[in-house]
């Protein structure tokens, strides 16, 4: 490998622990959700409003949990079994009503972001690696009631489910899915999907060998998902490095189905939206991937960024540009054929966010997605309405002829 290539990666890797997950996402005020009365399931949705109101959100993880029984905090080794619970984290609003105010006016700095603190993590219940799907614990059970609950008192009748990024610890993660459900006014069930990464210290290749071992973890937990709650559709949002482990899980989901089983499938699985921001997966694999479930979700979408430059960097090697910064002439004409096929079809959606509707005011980011509000807020428009990028506006979508 020529010097020149080995400078290239270590930049990128460089650039990847600087911006890769920040601990502090932008946070947008909202009332208070509405509750119902009966307390008698563990709901996710919070209630305390003051001015440093509190947001609890579910996650399922796969690392090793350490720590005691009321507060959990995660090694970087990986667990056969999934672990369920509640995160609590508390937020300053009148600083996030103040930063919307200076959003308004101005591109944010990060020193102007008022702070999500994650206050405390309550583990409620563990799935074997080897159980079951159908065959669920009394602790199982609570806990997908809980979601059933928080939905039926919810406006949002669908799960939100969100999958970090490379270099992002359990901390970072929870403020990053906070950001989404502030800006719900905290009528979504929203659930953090975590993996074991390293937060504190620069180990790209051991975080996308953990992520690509987090792949049957995350396709169990989707069948969890759509087996035992009522949710209308299950919405996956990934982010960076998240995006290897979802989409190698939807296409494993997706390949073992013959034609014939299809319909049963996509009705079983409740898939809705699906949507990729700053995508770090080889692009020649994603749309290999692509291939395996395009039918399954309500709509697939890739944010295309021409000025990511972690991402440039990261696909610098011939033959390996990443899915969020694509280079299209690396795929042979049948792969591009199918790409026209799933756009001109309503299966696939790109959407650049580089684009000139968009101001091009995200410049050379890469976690554009939770640092700019009018980006977060096409992402809200397509998971809270299921809309198409046409409906939402402000975004520039890329023809089939472009693939």
């Amino acid at each position: 490998m020529s010097t020149r290539i080995i400078l290239t990666i270590s930049f990128a890797l460089l650039a990847l622990a600087v911006s890769g997950c920040h601990p502090v996402a932008v946070m947008v005020s909202a009332p208070p959700s509405k509750h119902v009365a009966d307390r008698s399931a563990v709901a996710p949705a919070p209630a305390a409003p003051d001015a440093h109101q509190r947001i609890t959100l579910l996650y399922a993880t796969t690392p090793h949990a350490l720590g005691t029984s009321d507060w959990f905090r995660f090694g970087k080794s990986d667990a056969d079994e999934l672990h369920f619970g509640a995160a609590s984290l508390r937020i300053d609003e009148d600083a996030a009503r103040a930063f919307e105010r200076r959003a308004a006016r101005s591109v944010p700095k990060p020193s102007d972001r008022p702070d999500a603190q994650l206050e405390k993590l309550i583990e409620q219940a563990v799935f074997a690696g080897d159980a079951d799907l159908d065959a669920l614990s009394p602790e199982m059970r609570r806990y997908f009631a809980g979601i059933d609950y928080a939905l039926a008192a919810s406006r949002d009748k669908d799960v939100f489910v969100y999958v970090h990024g490379n270099n992002c610890g359990v901390y970072s993660t929870a403020t990053q899915a906070a950001r989404y459900s502030q800006s719900t006014g905290r009528n979504s069930v929203v659930i953090a999907f975590v993996w074991p990464t390293w937060d504190k210290v620069l180990n790209y290749g051991a975080d996308v060998g953990a992520a690509r071992r987090s792949v049957p973890a995350f396709g169990r937990f989707i069948e969890l998902l759509a087996r035992h709650t009522r949710a209308e559709h299950i919405n996956i949002l990934s982010f960076s490095g998240g995006a290897r482990i979802v989409s190698s899980a939807l296409s494993s989901l997706g390949a073992s189905t013959p034609a014939a089983g299809r319909p049963a499938l996509r009705e079983r699985l409740r898939l809705g939206e699906v949507y990729y921001s700053s995508a770090d997966i080889e692009l020649r694999e994603f749309v290999g991937d692509l291939a395996q479930y395009t039918d399954l979700p309500l709509r697939v979408t890739l944010q295309l960024n021409r000025h990511d430059y972690v991402l440039a960097l990261l696909g610098a090697v011939p033959g390996t540009s990443r899915a969020g910064h694509a280079n299209l002439d690396e795929l042979n004409a049948a792969q591009r054929a199918s790409l026209r096929e799933w756009v001109n079809g309503s299966r696939l959606d790109l959407v650049d966010v580089a684009s000139e509707s968009w101001g091009n005011v995200m410049a050379r980011g890469h976690s554009f997605w939770y640092e700019r509000p009018w980006v977060s807020s096409d992402v809200l428009m397509q998971f809270r309405y299921h809309a198409s990028p046409g409906a939402r506006g402000g975004c520039s979508v890329m023809s089939a002829s472009s693939a």
